[in-house]
């Protein structure tokens, strides 16, 4: 009895083979073929089932596949390294989160990149506070670059005011304090999507005594933290304000709180509502200003009776994602303790934000 043994292999290639049958040779490159070599060396072949695309998502990106945004999810740059790793991008990763809106001038955010912030806020003081009521009007522009993926050079605060109290006959605008610093992010967790950073500023004093800046050099240190819960984030902030003459400016605690839902990630793709909380405590008092009333966030006014008193307020609003490179934010802020205690009556802040 004659027996045939028969045998065969499917297999997937690109590179090149060659297989010889009695009359000569076979071959093929970048093709995915099934061969099937019997006992008497006899080859035969046929496409086999085409090979699958490789997903977008695995193609490069530095844009975390759970953020969301209206317009387009690339950067427009591709994101190239420059000079080193993190110089100007920073720390990536955390796209999915939503950077604070309120209180822009202490609430840092813990995370890592390049980015020029464009505000405008307008701020009405309470009648029946010292100021007797009134508003301030400030523009400004915020600017962070990326040294490494962990650290970054900040300036938080600059700008022009156009102040108006009712205390005063006649309103008056100028040029607003400086404040430079840099922040580190010391503790990075993307497993557990958490980033803790520490960093500090240096308010030069140099604005315009008419708006009622100037005089009064302050250093802030500060703690950020970002916590993920899927669609939920949460970030906090501590800050200390320690005047350079504590003649000339109050010490000051603050601290901020945030959370931010992707509510219809489907429909409304880098649409989040955002609320926030601040707190502020006046720790001493000052004799620059004969004044019952701090000047809160806006300046350090070195307030003669403040010492002991805090102010709370809220602020409600949303932060739009357009792309990883733009985001557009609005909140309204109000006062949840007396607010002739102190001048937050209430406040909307409006921002865009341009990011490397």
């Amino acid at each position: 009895m004659r027996h045939t043994n028969r045998f065969s292999k499917a297999f997937r290639g690109t590179a090149l083979l060659v297989a010889l049958s009695g009359a000569g040779s076979l071959f093929w490159t970048s093709q995915s073929f099934a061969v099937t070599i019997d006992a008497s060396a006899t080859l035969s072949f046929q496409p086999a089932e085409a090979s699958q695309p490789v997903p977008a998502a695995a193609s490069g990106s530095t844009v975390n596949p759970n953020a969301k945004f209206a317009l387009s999810s690339e950067r427009i740059h591709g994101d190239p390294e420059i000079g080193w790793k993190g110089f100007l991008s920073g720390l990536r990763g955390f796209e999915h989160f939503y950077d604070p809106i309120g209180q822009p001038l202490y609430f840092e955010s813990p995370f890592v990149n390049s980015s020029l912030r464009l505000l405008y806020l307008h701020h009405e003081f309470a009648n029946g506070s010292q100021l007797q009521g009134g508003h301030v009007d400030v523009v400004a522009a915020q600017a962070r670059i990326a040294i490494t993926e962990r650290i970054a050079i900040i300036a938080t605060k600059d700008g022009y005011s156009w102040l108006r109290p009712g205390i005063f006959n006649d309103a008056s605008e100028g040029w607003n304090d400086i404040a430079l610093g840099a922040k580190w992010a010391f503790y990075v967790d993307r497993e557990s999507d958490f980033v803790a950073t520490t960093g500090a500023r240096w308010m030069l004093g140099n604005g315009n005594e008419q708006v009622l800046m100037g005089r009064s050099q302050e250093i802030s240190p500060f703690i950020s933290v970002a916590k993920g819960f899927d669609k939920l984030h949460l970030l906090g902030n501590l800050t200390l304000r320690l005047p350079t003459d504590s003649n000339k400016g109050n010490r000051i605690f603050q601290w901020d709180l945030h959370a931010s839902y992707d509510i219809l990630p489907e429909v409304l793709p880098g649409l989040a509502p955002v609320i926030e909380l601040h707190g502020l405590h006046y720790l001493s008092d000052a004799d620059r200003l004969p004044f019952s009333v701090g000047g809160l966030d806006y300046s350090n006014f070195g307030s003669s009776d403040v010492a002991g008193s805090t102010v709370i307020w809220a602020g409600a609003g949303a932060r739009w994602k357009l792309t990883p490179n733009l985001s557009v934010g609005s909140t309204y802020e109000f006062a949840l303790t007396n607010r002739n205690a102190d001048i937050m009556d209430d406040r909307v802040t409006v921002d865009i934000t341009l990011t490397w």
